[in-house]
């Protein structure tokens, strides 16, 4: 019984020992916030994955390319998963933007890019139906990068 107890008190001890240094770690904050990935899961139709990429070639590269032109937008970038198992995305679309300010432009901004663009509001809406034959949209997530400050 003895040694039992003493086991258990040399274990206590031990773990006081050693947990004490991570307590007294520096809590220092030594990174920063860097830019946003948006990240998009699309899900192609059998038989329109290069009917998807030429269209995303029209109207979703021309609005990357716009919002690059005011620095809202760093970068953008399409993933092919070559190797989809069922129920996996067929394409990663991703798009880099400098911080969140870019998410709040409001509706009138992409108002104004889209009649910039393509036209009326209608004609998007119109566009944006007959994208719905190439693909689905799967899950959609936003991504905050952290660097370290050296």
């Amino acid at each position: 019984m003895k040694m039992k107890l003493t086991a258990a008190l040399a274990a206590i001890l031990c773990t006081a020992m050693f947990s004490a240094p991570a307590s007294a770690q520096d809590h220092e904050r030594n990174w920063e916030n860097g830019t946003i990935l948006a990240v998009s899961h699309v899900h192609i139709k059998p038989g329109m994955f290069n009917a998807y990429i030429n269209d995303l070639n029209g109207l979703w590269r021309v609005f990357q390319e716009e919002q690059m032109k005011d620095g809202s937008v760093v970068g953008y970038r399409m993933w092919s998963n070559v190797a989809a198992r069922k129920g996996e995305p067929d394409l990663i679309l991703t798009v880099e933007y400098a911080n969140w300010a870019a998410f709040d432009r409001g509706v009138e901004y992409f108002d104004e890019l889209s009649k910039k663009l393509r036209g009326s509001t209608e004609k998007m809406r119109t566009l944006n139906i007959e994208r719905g034959d190439l693909r689905e949209i799967g899950s959609s997530f936003n991504l905050q990068e952290i660097k370290f400050k050296d």
